[in-house]
């Protein structure tokens, strides 16, 4: 599962962690106050200047094209895998692992990258003696992501080959099927893991980019824009989380999959061109993204990295990791990314291991499951309806609160599902039900509570220096959690063992839950429940005396 405008003021680590939390706190004042009218940092500028809808228009036009390609992806490499290697949930696990683990390492330095030129401008400052800001270059970053967007294309389309030349040359599909002695197909493997590391890591940086960054700086600091903003871009994710995986189990069903696969290729390979047309569109359309350098960094002078040796590199990469972590950790809000990130720790969603243990264990076909995966995505759309709402009545803080319990609940049923029933293949309609409806209905809670954990998070790091370093961190956070997810199936690797990896995933969410609640938002509102709206406060009051 998934991207805020710098100051011109330099903030110390510990200053903007201060300023994180009178914002937040300042948020939920308002949110507890008669809502009769709204707070000054919730209303638009009467003297703002719109948006330019054809520029948000052509930013969700991109968005949907590189979103369905990914999520295509997504759903047909662990359908591939499947009908390869029938006789385990390890290939795909293992898949998912080792690209989530690559995700992790290189996340943060991702993050740098966007930030790149405003280094080496610091550098060049520092070597020189110059107080003066050296000019970085406008366009850097739109040419960063364009890059990034058709490195992706490059990958997911080798990728596809890959399948392609296991399903087609004579002898290896039947080797990777029957577990033959064969290193043929497990090379193949190994290249398409390969492969998955790159992809993971471009889409972290279009994600940072354009979801947290440019969303960022087009919302000109205006939290209502900005959450109207984050909303499009999740349900255009939403949108693709439907319609992607419902047109690869139509074209698995009807034509195969190796037909499939050169089908999906091809438009991989078409939506390259408009998404380069229309990034750039965007670009000239909001002239503050040309302005993403002007903005408060942090000026840690160093030489020239072209002059020093790999192990010196090494050296300060490693170093700056630490340091980014080490002030990551010490803002509140690093609290609120633990807990979503502990989300990702679930195998009660339909990645790659929930999808092998249907195909496995069950008689569903690829429609049936690509349908119940569009009724998730159905309800994670409701979810985003709601956040916005929520925040509006309630605020930010408790909106995250109420849409993790949202989540938790309907959570039960599925696991229920999983250990009532769930002896034979051919399942009762009765647990289907229950499997389906609840992880359909915890999409509410999980999609509300990432708009507005995203809306904490960009408004947190809003005036801070290397925010997109600290945005890389954060997805290499989530990537980490979701690398134990991973785990959890390679060490359960048999289908019938699966229920006890989503035992342990509930037990995830529930954690994430009690995180939120008393070591966040307890800590910003300096309560979890109003006494005096329930009467408790006079009994208290009573017992005092």
């Amino acid at each position: 599962m998934t991207s805020a405008v710098e100051s011109s003021i330099p903030l110390k680590n510990l200053g903007s962690a201060q300023n994180e939390s009178r914002a937040v706190d300042e948020d939920v004042r308002a949110s507890s106050r008669p809502r009769a009218t709204d707070e000054p940092e919730n209303v638009e500028d009467a003297n703002s200047e719109p948006l330019d809808r054809l520029g948000v228009c052509f930013l969700a036009l991109q968005h949907v094209s590189s979103s369905f390609g990914y999520r295509a992806a997504e759903f047909a490499f662990p359908l591939y895998f499947v009908e390869l290697f029938t006789q385990s949930l390890l290939p795909a696990s293992l898949y998912g692992f080792c690209t989530t683990a690559g995700a992790i390492i290189f996340s943060g330095s991702v993050g740098h990258i966007l930030d790149g030129p405003t280094k080496r401008a610091q550098s060049a400052r520092a070597d020189d003696g110059s107080s003066t800001l050296a000019r970085a270059d406008d366009s850097y970053q739109m040419r960063v992501i364009r890059n990034m967007i058709l490195i992706q294309k490059l990958l997911v389309g080798l990728s596809y080959g890959g399948f392609l030349i296991m399903f087609l040359k004579p002898g290896l599909a039947e080797e990777a099927q029957y577990g033959q002695a064969s290193a043929r197909p497990w090379i193949l493997f190994t290249a398409i893991t390969i492969l998955g590391c790159g992809i993971i890591l471009c889409n972290v940086g279009i994600s940072v980019g354009i979801e947290r960054a440019w969303v960022t700086l087009i919302a000109r600091s205006d939290s209502r824009r900005l959450i109207k903003l984050n909303a499009i871009m999740r349900r255009v994710d939403l949108c693709s989380n439907l319609l992607a995986p419902l047109f690869v189990s139509l074209l698995t069903s009807v034509v195969g999959y190796p037909t499939s696969a050169i089908v999906l290729v091809s438009i991989n390979g078409a939506s390259a061109v408009f998404e380069w047309i229309w990034l750039e569109i965007v670009f000239r359309r909001f002239p503050q993204l040309a302005k993403w350098h002007q903005y408060d960094r942090e000026e840690n002078p160093a030489s020239n990295s072209g002059e020093r040796s790999l192990g010196t590199r090494l050296r300060t990469w490693s170093l700056n990791q630490i340091h980014d972590w080490q002030t990551f950790a010490r803002m509140p809000i690093f609290i609120s990314t633990c807990s979503i990130a502990l989300l990702y720790l679930s195998v009660l969603s339909f990645d790659s291991t929930f999808i092998a243990y249907l195909k496995s264990e069950t008689t569903y076909s690829d429609a049936f499951i690509a349908g119940m995966r569009g009724a998730g995505v159905v309800a994670g759309l409701l979810g985003t309806l709601a956040m916005p709402l929520l925040e509006k009545y309630v605020g930010i803080v408790r909106a995250g609160s109420y849409s993790l319990f949202a989540q938790v609940l309907p959570l039960i049923m599925s696991v229920v599902a999983l250990y009532v029933g769930a002896d034979k293949r051919d399942r009762p309609a009765w647990n289907g039900a229950l499997l389906f409806t609840g992880i359909a209905l915890s999409r509410i809670g999980l999609w509300s509570f990432d708009l507005a954990q995203l809306a904490q998070v960009q408004r947190a790091l809003d005036r801070e220096k290397r925010k997109n370093a600290l945005m890389g961190l954060q997805f290499a956070l989530q990537n980490f959690f979701d690398l134990g997810h991973y785990a959890l199936t390679i060490g359960w690797r048999r289908p019938d063992q699966f229920k006890f990896a989503a035992a342990v995933s509930f037990g995830a969410v529930v954690c994430a839950t009690i995180l939120y609640l008393f070591f966040y938002a307890r800590r910003l509102r300096g309560h979890l429940v109003h006494l005096d709206r329930i009467g408790l406060d006079r009994l208290l009051t009573r017992k005092e005396r």
